[in-house]
């Protein structure tokens, strides 16, 4: 287990919290010779800005459900956002607003991506702005769940234009990664949130892991009512696509990708494939109920350190910035 990997006690799972803030929040920058390193930058801005929109949209919305059909305590979501690093949930009546402020991060890179990206795309995000920051004013917002659905709708249509008018050269593979190595990163985070709230309080497990069901729209009877079974679909199931393993095979791929195309060197695959490898491992999925904490914990270690063998830092470059989950 990562027990040894300095982020703190095995009892104590804030510190993993706060790395999982300091070191996965980060943009990841990538080294590429075929494209123009502001390109590469800005794509990958676009992709993470819009894969943050939609987890805001998701706990937007799965708050909004929770509210509406008594369907656990809402209770669950303040405690996540509590547990979590700051942005992971979003504190009640800002959900709107940080979405708008989301997409309008990836209306600003679109605008220096130049010909990399589409212009129907960048026409596209130029639209869900719109739409977002009407949905997160007026009456609009006292519908949670109308914003949710309006805002990834919008991340939706710039995601599938993307698809269907890109290359599939190194631009694209970026957005792939853009897109799935905050996804891997936000999931662990809220995973270990969660037991981190059910260690704390056991009463709200439940609830609390009811609350993540939601927020990943895990089909009913998918993970057979008990926690250790939402545990499991999110974190090790790679054929859930809101799921961490899901997530790590998605990175495999695109950096395979840029790998053979030399743009970047062999050891970010390497451990992509590992962690992917882990993720499937017996000796982890039965981890999964004796010490949940450290299978989540194993995992916030393989991404940070995919995160920081494809960062342009081991390469001289100027460290990442670090922007909001």
């Amino acid at each position: 287990m990562a027990c040894g990997s300095g982020l703190g006690p095995e009892h104590n799972p804030g510190p993993r919290i706060l790395y999982a803030r300091t070191r996965f929040a980060a943009t990841v920058r990538h080294t590429v010779r075929d494209m123009d390193m502001d390109h590469a930058i800005a794509i990958h801005e676009v992709a993470a800005a819009l894969e943050r929109a939609d987890a805001s949209a998701r706990v937007l919305g799965a708050r909004g459900l929770a509210a509406r059909v008594g369907v656990g305590p809402t209770a669950a979501f303040s405690a996540l956002a509590d547990a979590g690093p700051d942005g992971l949930v979003p504190p009640v009546g800002t959900g709107g607003a940080l979405t708008a402020r989301h997409l309008e991060r990836a209306a600003l890179a679109a605008a220096t991506a130049g010909d990399s990206l589409p212009a129907e795309v960048t026409d596209a995000l130029s639209h869900a702005v719109l739409v977002a920051r009407g949905q997160a004013g007026g009456a609009r917002a006292l519908d949670p769940c109308g914003v949710a659905v309006a805002v990834r709708r919008e991340v939706a249509a710039v995601r599938g234009l993307a698809e269907h008018s890109m290359m599939r050269d190194a631009a694209w593979q970026h957005v792939r990664l853009g897109t799935f190595l905050p996804r891997a990163a936000w999931m662990t985070a809220l995973l270990l949130a969660c037991t981190t709230v059910a260690a704390d309080d056991p009463e709200a497990a439940d609830a609390t892991w009811h609350a993540a069901a939601l927020v990943a729209g895990i089909p009913p009877g998918q993970s057979g009512g008990r926690p250790v079974g939402v545990l499991s679909v999110l974190l090790v199931d790679a054929r859930f696509p809101m799921s961490v393993a899901h997530a790590v095979d998605e990175v495999a791929a695109s950096l395979f990708d840029l790998s053979r195309r030399g743009e970047i060197a062999s050891g970010p695959l390497a451990l992509a494939r590992a962690t992917s490898a882990r993720l499937g491992s017996p000796a982890l999925h039965r981890s999964l109920e004796s010490d949940p904490a450290g299978a989540i914990g194993e995992a916030l270690d393989a991404i940070g350190a995919i995160a920081a063998s494809t960062s342009p830092r081991a390469a001289g470059a100027p460290a990442p910035r670090l922007t909001p989950v």
